[in-house]
């Protein structure tokens, strides 16, 4: 870090070179160290005078007394670098220090890139200029000779300037500092660029500061901005961006204020930045020594004027969104890191005496932090199409996709289950109804038909049978013979009719023609019937096979085909109906079917007759299946399908 007033030279080592591999240049830095406190000593001087001023001729006495023993010492630490192998070694040169920022971010990608893509193993060499003040000619001499004595001994394969300083530095110098080893300036904006300094094989990424573009974000953001505070520091680099910040922002200055804070130190910034009027902004550009001298870091200066900032802040970087600042178009340090490693690599790979070249790293976004609008209510359609929101909390939708979808996956499931067992008990209950109500309605008809055979039994059988008696006792009263003959005839005549009456009603009752002569015979005999009856015509149609169908089965289909041809005569007003008997599927099946006017089946089935539920529970009973279609106008059909009866098991011989 740079410090006022003071001007410091040193040198950090790293890479993949390890504890053995140091010990030459362990050894060098001591020696190094050594001779220069002897050479203080002989001049007379303590620590602090090797900063103070000098003379011409003793300054060049001692340069000429440094550079003959580092020469001799790093002659001897050639060996022991030879040594290290196949290595390649990149000196950095920083402008101010490390750990400065914005610089530091780009020199870290660099060396990350760098290090993961070359071929060889790579070892970072740096040395900080101190450019936080003005340096003469002598102090860049020593730095000069300084450079070439400590890291002479082997030469770098690279040199790195970082910043501005430390770019017109090495330009200055190019002939002294390792003649012949490549140079990359980096971190430095195309201002500030002197190709004509360039030797071949140099390079150059150099980065464009658009300020106009900058600041017009700023106003396209707040359009009511009255006056723009623009944090500065006091260096000459500082300096110089006002005077570019300056010149390049003129055609805003009819339209807001600008307030510049060059001559104040941290403290008179935070006071100024609390007590801005309104609609304000702050423009942080660069503060790396304020203009009471002292140094500060750049991300925590950001911090704590933002901390107490009454207006809204914006910068240039991209590595301080997210850090306090509104946002806006950025320099992406990591993009000018990586295109200087790649330059880096290129230059390597290149003959010797290439063409020097200069790359350039332009501005981008504009991205802008969710937080800091919401903090200061700027609201999303102020900014510019195409414009990255950043930092914008995820929604849970989108957090916690995997856990909402397995919970939603888990209550779809319960939501199904749910909805079938209300289904199905909607259905249950619907079934329980139709029971209920089919069974009132058995039970009635039950009743209904008991009083219809027992009226008919006591109303007409019994009367007639009490007739013939009275009429079979007067028999023995009626001596003339043809009288007693006529009375006898009438006599049979009543009974053949009381026979025929107790036939049909035993008919009615069970159709005996099933188990005497099949099911076959049965329907062709109850077609018969229905036609005499109803005075249609009444086909038949049944396989011989089928003739044999006995049992429960058989009276089954024999009630669905009775069922049907008693509709058909009562309400269809059908002039044919057809019925035939089948094996079909693995089963027997009959079906009716008319011409008539027809019903609609579906009003018919959600409140069925008697006789269409009684026909619905027989085959269900016996695990067969009713189809019943129908249109008005189109007739009717009605098919009955029953399964195959298993065999029974033969029974072994006796």
């Amino acid at each position: 870090m740079a410090r006022a007033g003071a001007h410091r030279l040193g040198a950090r080592r790293n890479g993949r070179n390890g504890r053995n591999g140091r010990n030459g240049d362990t050894r060098g830095d001591r020696a190094l160290m050594h001779g220069a406190r002897w050479q203080m000593a002989m001049a007379g001087r303590s620590h602090d005078a090797w900063t103070a001023p000098r003379s011409p001729a003793r300054r060049g006495a001692l340069r000429a007394g440094a550079s003959a023993l580092l020469a001799a010492l790093g002659a001897g630490l050639a060996p022991a670098a030879r040594a290290q192998g196949a290595i390649r070694r990149v000196l950095i040169v920083h402008s101010f220090g490390r750990d400065i920022a914005p610089y530091d971010a780009v020199i870290a990608v660099f060396r990350r890139e760098l290090a993961t893509r070359a071929a060889e193993p790579v070892v970072f060499l740096e040395a900080a200029l101190d450019a936080g003040r003005a340096i003469d000619a002598g102090e860049e001499a020593a730095f000069v000779n300084y450079l070439n004595a400590r890291f002479a001994r082997p030469a770098p394969d690279l040199i790195v300037g970082s910043g501005a300083p430390a770019g017109h530095f090495l330009a200055r110098h190019r002939d002294a500092v390792f003649p012949g080893v490549p140079m990359l300036l980096t971190a430095i904006d195309t201002r500030n660029v002197q190709a004509t300094a360039l030797a071949p094989g140099d390079a150059v990424v150099a980065t464009t500061l658009d300020l106009p573009r900058a600041f017009a974000a700023v106003l396209q953001v707040l359009p009511r901005t009255s006056t723009i505070a623009v944090v500065l520091g006091a260096t000459p680099l500082e300096r110089f961006w006002r005077s570019e910040t300056e010149r390049e922002t003129a055609f805003l200055a009819e339209r807001v204020k600008f307030v510049w804070f060059d001559d104040l130190s941290l403290a008179q910034m935070k006071q100024r930045v609390a007590a801005l009027p309104p609609h304000s902004a702050v423009f942080y550009g660069q503060l790396v020594l304020d203009a009471a001298g002292v140094p500060h870091e750049r991300l925590e200066a950001l911090a704590e004027l933002k901390q107490v900032s009454n207006a809204p802040i914006f910068s240039l970087f991209e590595n301080e969104l997210g850090r306090g600042v509104i946002g806006g178009t950025y320099l992406s340090q990591s993009r000018a890191g990586h295109a200087a490693a790649l330059a880096a690599l290129r230059m390597w790979a290149a003959p010797r005496l290439a063409p020097a070249f200069v790359e350039t790293i332009t501005m981008q976004g504009p991205a802008y932090d969710w937080r800091e609008l919401q903090h200061w209510g700027i609201a999303e359609s102020r900014l510019p199409p195409g414009s990255e929101l950043r930092y914008r909390p995820r929604s849970p939708w989108i957090e916690y996709r995997r856990e909402l979808a397995t919970v939603a996956s888990v209550i779809a499931a319960q939501a199904a289950l749910i909805a079938a067992l209300l289904v199905q008990r909607k259905r249950r209950q619907r079934a329980e109804r139709e029971a209920h109500t089919l069974g009132g309605r058995l039970i009635t008809a039950y009743e209904d038909e008991g009083r219809r055979l027992a009226r008919e039994l006591h109303d007409d059988i019994t009367q007639r049978l009490a007739g013939v008696a009275m009429e079979t006792a007067t028999l023995g009263r009626i001596a003339e013979p043809a009288a007693r003959a006529a009375a006898e005839q009438a006599i049979g005549g009543e009974l053949a009719a009381l026979s025929r009456d107790v036939h049909a009603l035993a008919y009615r009752l069970h159709p005996s023609v099933i188990d005497d002569l099949g099911l076959a015979e049965a329907l062709r005999s109850e077609c018969e019937r229905a036609a005499r009856r109803g005075a249609i015509e009444v086909g038949f149609d049944g396989d011989a096979a089928n003739g044999t169908e006995r049992g429960e089965r058989a009276l089954c289909l024999f009630r669905v085909a009775q069922e049907a041809l008693r509709n058909a005569m009562r309400h269809a007003q059908a002039r044919q109906v057809r019925v035939r008997l089948r094996h079909e599927a693995g089963g027997i099946a009959v079906s009716v079917a008319d011409d008539g006017i027809g019903f609609d089946a579906a009003a018919q089935r959600e409140r069925a007759s008697l006789g269409l539920a009684s026909m619905h529970e027989r085959v269900a009973l016996l695990g067969g299946r009713l189809d019943i279609r129908s249109r008005r106008g189109e007739g009717t059909s009605v098919h009955a399908w029953l399964p195959a009866q298993p065999a029974a098991p033969l029974e072994p011989a006796a």
